[in-house]
């Protein structure tokens, strides 16, 4: 289902967005890859080159921009057509106790991990509307987070954003399921990443999967999964959680 699908990845430079990018070239994706570094965007993109995809485009962007996101999702549009996928996995944390904790920080916090989801969408679905059903008009995944559904001690900002992740993927979902676009979202545990080493502690001090991190491959293989749902399937949320807690990496 997914060869020649054309998948608009954010965040894809690290992480999870380039594992997602790596397991979707397998499957003969075309590819759009977005994130702020384009040194590690181009060296992503080579590495989906050998892996199989069908074709790679990539664009530095940061999703906090309007125009910078609307600017490289037309781009992806005139290269490939269409978009069929969206993947925002775009994100960052800033930690620190509310008391003393920067406007700026909180700002910066926000507007990527949320901001950035509600632009990367918006600029989108215009166009999945336009497009005919292949066998879908779009489909987008948005990457929430555990601590989208529970507080977490110096984790204020990004808790919130990724509260917001959430009510905002089942306010967009109910809007346009009808339209055949499928819009979901997943909340994956602590994930080994680069992402800050203090973010995870924090998560993990606050969670009952402790001393196991998800990696950002198994992450990737849950959006894989998502994204090849039958037509009339819908996972509207995926809570991903490690299962053997006895066993380290």
């Amino acid at each position: 289902m997914l060869q020649h699908q054309v998948v608009v990845i954010t965040g894809a430079s690290s992480g999870i967005g380039a594992a997602a990018a790596l397991a979707l070239a397998q499957r003969g994706a075309r590819l759009c890859l977005l994130a702020r570094s384009a040194d590690r965007l181009a060296e992503v993109a080579e590495a989906a080159r050998k892996q199989g995809a069908v074709d790679v485009f990539w664009q530095s962007c940061d999703v906090r921009d309007e125009a910078a996101v609307n600017d490289a999702i037309t781009a992806a549009h005139e290269r490939f057509g269409r978009i069929d996928a969206l993947i925002n996995s775009a994100g960052l944390s800033l930690n620190g106790a509310v008391n003393g904790y920067a406007l700026d920080d909180w700002r910066t916090v926000i507007e990527t991990n949320l901001t950035g989801t509600f632009l990367c969408c918006r600029a989108v679905l215009p166009l999945m509307m336009e497009q005919a059903a292949h066998p879908l008009r779009g489909q987008i995944v948005n990457l929430s987070s555990g601590a989208g559904r529970n507080g977490i001690k110096h984790m204020a900002a990004y808790c919130a954003a990724k509260f917001g992740v959430i009510g905002f993927t089942e306010s967009l979902a109910h809007e346009v399921r009808n339209d055949d676009i499928r819009v979901s979202v997943l909340l994956p545990a602590s994930t080994a990443t680069n992402f800050s080493r203090v973010a995870r502690r924090a998560e993990q001090a606050e969670s009952s999967d402790i001393g196991y991190a998800l990696t950002a491959e198994e992450v990737a293989e849950v959006i894989v999964a998502m994204l090849a749902q039958p037509p009339q399937a819908w996972m509207s949320e995926v809570v991903l959680r490690p299962l053997n807690l006895e066993r380290k990496r």
